[in-house]
């Protein structure tokens, strides 16, 4: 899993939020101590990340961010991530929904 083409892949499917196929099948492939695994939690990480930056910018999550942070988190959790990650989904969870979104 290390050619250019598929780290292209892994990398749109993340972005895309399209996790509910692709997180089992890439769990299934990618071994518990492999870089490839470390990276894609890392770059999961930062998509959470950004959400809940973007959550505490605004005052409020809109649902759909909260819907695709909860993905998010799953796929990191999954992947071994914790801690940081957690409190970042916790906080996203439990922000208001803004008044558009209601």
């Amino acid at each position: 899993m290390s050619d250019p083409s598929t780290i292209t892949v892994v990398v749109a499917i993340i972005g895309s939020g399209g996790f509910g196929a692709f997180i089992p099948w890439l769990l299934n492939k990618v071994d518990s101590h492999n870089p490839m695994r470390d990276g894609i939690r890392i770059l999961l990480f930062r998509e959470l990340q950004q959400i809940q930056q973007e959550t505490v910018a605004r005052g409020a999550c809109p649902i759909d961010d909260k819907h695709t942070a909860e993905q998010i988190y799953d796929a990191y959790a999954a992947l071994g991530g914790n801690g940081t990650g957690t409190a970042m989904n916790d906080y996203i969870q439990h922000a208001k929904i803004p008044a558009s979104n209601e």
